[in-house]
């Protein structure tokens, strides 16, 4: 019998990222090992004007290309209620949070009517501020009383609770690209602690300006290829990403109780923060993410019950090996002898660093794995172009479709890790699958395994 007291379930995921929206298109890019970047096209911005391969040029962006989500200005306003009106002063990020909670939703077999005025809380990542930057550009005489709520952060939040009826508590959170996964550990507490009965939960990110790729060239972070290649000797910065991802979480008695399909169970969750340890304030420290590895798979989580890593693996040439040799001191090097290396990975190879939508991003990868009991690639690694050595860390690193067998006490178990790169805050999880084997006879008789995050 397994003690369910604080575990958390993962009962309906909406996502549209790069390649299509929803699961299957998500799944089919990540099985089929797509790089999702593609040239910026004007529909955004005027990426020739701001285009220039020396970095040097005052002004300019190294890069042209990101990886971006089809058909970003359709949306179903009438749908959700809302006024033609006010949607045309709606940030993007607004209508996407909005149509991935209803797949969410969806997802999980829970209809609108039946959630709408219930105590479910939302957390949401959100980070850039773009479509506010261009809409404080246009004719002052174009602004109304919809400009405010439509560009607000906190709105992006609140417009969730307030089109679908929720009433607890509600908060958009700004940790920069760790962003997702901080929304994820105040969620699980505000589940475990019964401040809401469940939880929407995710982040979001899109491109509409070009002042961020000039400030990110500047500080010498993104890729000129505008393509993530982590764990790679080619790492020459992170091609950003935009998405949405939202999950939604239930205490999991209550999953359990009321039958839910559960993708997998959170058991605990943490944060830290590097201080001063390092310098620059963009630099990672490798001693606090260690720090918060230890404190994540300790006690009833131990190294050896992890098989894989979702990395937060940027592509960068001081964050992927900074990362890589916390993750083998502490867990991959703690395995019992003779066991497997350590499997890690990154989805940022396939849709770009997707910033503030990073960890859910990350997270919904893992949970589709273990569905399909299946292992996707890491693009752009080779064992004789990498930046890190795997097999000194005792790492391994997937370059094809692999079957994902189930081995050890807990079955399948991942880690989901994400850090900032503005400010270091790294987040880790853990997070253990419910799969067919997972069945309940009574509200408090599982046979299952857990779920555990730690940020």
């Amino acid at each position: 019998m397994a003690n369910t007291e604080g575990d958390i379930a993962v009962v309906g995921i909406g996502c549209n990222f790069p390649g299509g929206e929803g699961l299957d298109s998500f799944w089919k890019v990540l099985v089929e090992g797509k790089n999702c970047a593609v040239e910026i096209s004007n529909e955004r911005f005027d990426s020739a004007l701001w285009y220039d391969p020396d970095d040097r040029k005052a002004g300019k962006t190294q890069t042209a290309k990101a990886a971006l989500i089809d058909r970003l200005c359709e949306f179903d306003h009438k749908f959700f209620g809302i006024t033609e009106a006010e949607a045309d002063l709606m940030d993007p990020q607004q209508k996407l949070l909005l149509e991935c909670t209803y797949r969410a939703l969806e997802n999980a077999g829970i209809p609108m009517e039946k959630a709408s005025a219930t105590r479910t809380g939302v957390y949401i990542g959100f980070m850039n501020r773009d479509y506010e930057l261009t809409s404080a550009r246009k004719d002052p005489a174009t602004a109304s009383h919809y400009s405010g709520t439509g560009t607000s952060p906190c709105i992006a939040a609140n417009r969730i609770s307030y089109t679908f009826n929720f009433t607890g508590p509600s908060l958009a959170i700004d940790s920069a690209c760790s962003s997702s996964l901080v929304a994820l550990q105040f969620a699980c507490q505000a589940v475990g602690q019964g401040d809401c009965e469940m939880a929407v939960c995710g982040g979001v990110n899109c491109i509409l300006e070009p002042r961020v790729f000039v400030a990110l060239s500047k500080a010498k972070m993104i890729s000129p290829e505008g393509t993530s290649k982590p764990f790679s000797s080619r790492a020459d910065g992170y091609g950003r990403g935009e998405g949405c991802g939202i999950v939604l979480l239930k205490p999991l008695r209550k999953a359990l109780k009321d039958n839910d399909h559960i993708w997998g169970i959170i058991s605990k969750t943490a944060v830290n923060q590097d201080g001063r340890s390092v310098t620059p304030i963009t630099k990672p420290s490798m001693a606090q993410q260690e720090d918060l590895l230890h404190r994540t798979y300790s006690g009833e989580v131990h190294p050896s019950h992890v098989q894989y890593i979702e990395a937060h693996g940027t592509g960068t040439p001081v964050g992927d090996p900074t990362e890589a040799g916390a993750i083998s001191r502490v867990i991959a090097k703690a395995r019992p002898p003779g066991s497997e290396a350590l499997c890690i990975g990154s989805v940022k190879g396939n849709i770009g660093h997707t910033e503030s939508a990073a960890g859910v991003a990350g997270l919904i990868k893992v949970l589709l794995m273990m569905h399909h009991e299946t292992i996707v690639p890491s693009l752009f690694y080779s064992e004789d172009g990498a930046s890190i050595d795997a097999k000194a860390l005792n790492l391994r690193i997937p370059t094809t479709v692999e079957k994902w067998e189930k081995t050890g006490p807990i079955g399948r178990a991942a880690g989901i890790g994400s850090l900032t790169v503005f400010d270091p805050l790294e987040e880790e999880m853990v997070v253990y699958l419910r799969a067919t084997d997972v069945g309940c006879d009574s509200a408090t008789e599982v046979k299952s395994q857990k779920l555990v995050v730690l940020g």
